[in-house]
Order: structure tokens, then sequence, then C-alpha cells
């Protein structure tokens, strides 16, 4: 568990379960999705886990961690950044960052080199700002928009 206050806004961030995760990828990722079904085939998989942000007892940031590689990225050891989302009347007070804080420092404590992710064009300025790089490449994912891949080595991350 991590908290932090960001202006008296009183953030918790801890391990939750990929249910948890549903409500936020139906109302911000996946409103087109019909079949309520948002889960992932990797939310099960050993080595994935789920962190959550709450605020006053609500889950208001979720963000899904893969073992998964990316030829595009020479390194062994990564991690894929899936299905991240915060609430729409959340954003901008910390939640997002507290999520990805947290989510670095369990990677580092199991050795991982990279975490990456495939952002959306409105998030790309936000993966900026924690160090993260971009592949040039855009790409379109039918559904949801364009996409760039974005990655930040562990090693030189800096809180």
């Amino acid at each position: 568990m991590k908290a932090t206050n960001h202006d008296s806004f009183k953030l918790e961030c801890r391990q939750i379960k990929s249910e948890m995760t549903y409500e936020l990828r139906k109302k911000v990722l996946w409103p087109h999705i019909k079949n309520d079904d948002y889960s992932l085939e990797s939310d099960t998989a050993n080595e994935t886990f789920h962190l959550g942000v709450y605020f006053k007892k609500k889950i208001i940031s979720i963000g899904t961690f893969v073992k998964e590689q990316n030829e595009k990225i020479n390194y062994t050891k990564q991690y894929r950044l899936r299905a991240m989302a915060t609430s729409n009347e959340t954003r901008g007070k910390g939640a997002g960052r507290l999520l990805i804080e947290m989510s670095l420092e369990l990677l580092k404590k199991k050795e991982i080199d990279i975490l990456w992710c495939s952002s959306r064009i409105n998030a790309v300025g936000f993966y900026h700002s924690l160090g993260m790089i971009e592949i040039p490449k855009l790409y379109f994912i039918k559904n949801i928009g364009y996409h760039k891949t974005m990655y930040i080595e562990l090693k030189k991350w800096k809180k």
C-alpha cells in the first residue's frame, strides 16, 4: 500500500483483484463493449497484478501489469501496463501518477528492466511527465483510436 496527499485529496494505492477493475474499464476505456466482458485474457496469469487507487473508499484509478515482451524494445525483463484508467471526475489529482509510481517500485523489486504500454494519443503527455519514452510509430486500434508505444527503463526512473 502507498498513500499520498494532493491538495487535501488523500489517495491510497494498493493491489486489487481483476474484477475490481471492470467498472472503470467499462466507463473510461471500453464503453463500446456490449457483452459486459471487461476482462483481459492476461488478468489471471500468475505474473499479472492489478493496482487500484482509492479516494474515500472508492477506486478512482486502475492499472493491470502483465509480464509481456515487446520485440521493439531491446530488454529481456519486461512488463506491460494494460487498461489503465482514471475516472473523469478525478483526473489531474495525482491518482495515475501514484499508481505508476507504486507499480515501478513493485517492478524494481522483481528486477524488471522495462515497463511499456500502448498509450492513447491523449495520454502521451501524461506518460512523458513520468519519464516515459515514445516509439515514434503511430498505430490505430479499432473502436479506440490512435496509440503510441511508450516505455520507461526502471533503472533510470526517479520519483
